[in-house]
């Protein structure tokens, strides 16, 4: 007789991203020091990019999630996808700006520029231009030009000068857009019910995002 029963699994990454990524935190909250005009120290540079990173990944993996659950097969861009099936939720430019932001760093948008060393050794920066082989139309439609962050939150698109603030705003805006999607689109992205260890502390992720 057999008594194994057969259940059904749907491979999907999520919230396993969060352990590397409150590892990646701890270490960048213990850092000291004020980016400059042109970068961040590269330790500083190195945690907000990935934890950037993997928090849109956590996105795209619920977004996978509820597509799969919506029984949608295309549009295959996430952000298609939300625009279509969402069309009245205010944070679509916050989801874009995310994907823009992740974007520069995966890719690693390259600026040509030229920087100043002031008499007491701080960097600053002068004229940049960002190298016609980087970016798309996403990008352009969502940077200031002028001080080349994201216009509604501010995210440094410039990949060096990418910093701590950079990273703690990408945390929350990521966390409530999964707030977004267990509660309107999928009840298997249970990121309300998500512990992480924090400092040798077990503590869930909202709470911990919201102290932040």
């Amino acid at each position: 007789m057999n008594d194994e029963k057969q259940f059904g699994y749907v491979s999907v990454i999520g919230f396993s991203y969060l352990y590397p990524l409150i590892d990646l935190l701890e270490s960048l909250l213990a850092l000291k020091g004020t980016p400059n005009e042109v970068q961040a120290s590269s330790k500083e540079n190195g945690y907000a990019s990935a934890i950037i990173v993997l928090c849109v990944l956590v996105v795209e993996s619920a977004i996978a999630r509820a597509k799969y659950d919506m029984k949608v097969d295309i549009p295959k861009s996430a952000l298609q996808f939300m625009e279509l099936h969402f069309p009245n939720y205010s944070g679509l430019s916050v989801l874009k700006e995310l994907f823009v932001a992740r974007d520069a760093i995966v890719h690693n948008h390259l600026w040509q520029a030229t920087i100043t060393w002031t008499p007491d050794r701080h960097m600053k920066l002068g004229a940049a231009e960002k190298w016609e082989g980087s970016g798309d139309a996403k990008l352009e439609s969502v940077m200031d030009p002028e001080t080349r962050k994201t216009r509604l939150l501010g995210i440094n698109l410039f990949p060096t000068r990418i910093a701590r603030d950079d990273a703690l705003t990408v945390i929350k805006k990521s966390a409530e857009i999964l707030q977004f999607i267990e509660e309107n689109a999928s009840r298997y992205v249970n990121v309300s019910n998500q512990d992480v260890e924090f400092r040798d502390q077990l503590v869930g992720y909202l709470e911990l995002v919201s102290s932040l």
